[in-house]
């Protein structure tokens, strides 16, 4: 307990300062490797994109409906909980996250997910449940294996580099690739 203790003490201590632009500017390193704002966010400001050397992000139990484009500014991120919030999408930059391992999206609204889902390469658990999934997600879904992971991320990456070659959208109902991976059921 004691040892839990301390670990809330330090984390809210680093939690009281952000970097000033300049600081930013000039590489300095954040103090700040985890950041627990459970419950307590309404809306993101701009300063989002200052925190830039954060590897833990935990909104969870927020209500929140989306999350801002700049959360793709946070490129050293690891781990992403948004659960148990009112998200109803994802922002097209959640692909720049390429560091992401774990990304827990339970208890939203989520319907769909942007192509760019596709470029989570290091994504290895992927919690999407209690969420109203399009049928096409939930087949991919499946049970939430990190094997349906590995397959969700390939299914989409596929769909991303079809579309970044011809500049067009294609239906997510019509798979162009499906004979280049395996979806195990």
């Amino acid at each position: 307990l004691a040892s839990k203790r301390h670990n809330c003490l330090n984390e809210l201590t680093m939690q009281s300062r952000i970097m000033t632009e300049d600081e930013n500017k000039l590489g300095k390193k954040s103090e700040w490797f985890r950041i627990n704002l459970t419950g307590t966010v309404k809306n993101f400001s701009r300063t989002l994109n200052q925190l830039t050397y954060i590897t833990t992000l935990v909104i969870k139990n927020n209500n929140l409906e989306r999350l801002p484009s700049e959360l793709g500014n946070l490129v050293n991120l690891v781990n992403l909980d948004a659960s148990c919030n009112k998200l109803q999408s994802l922002p097209p930059t959640i692909g720049d996250l390429t560091e992401l391992r774990a990304l827990i999206l339970n208890d939203n609204k989520i319907v769909d997910l942007p192509l760019e889902i596709g470029r989570l390469l290091n994504l290895r658990h992927f919690n999407l449940n209690d969420n109203p999934l399009s049928s096409q997600v939930s087949q991919l879904y499946g049970d939430g294996s990190d094997a349906n992971t590995r397959n969700i991320v390939r299914y989409y990456l596929d769909y991303y580099y079809a579309c970044s070659k011809s500049h067009s959208k294609m239906s997510l109902n019509k798979p162009p690739f499906q004979s280049m991976f395996t979806i195990f059921p």
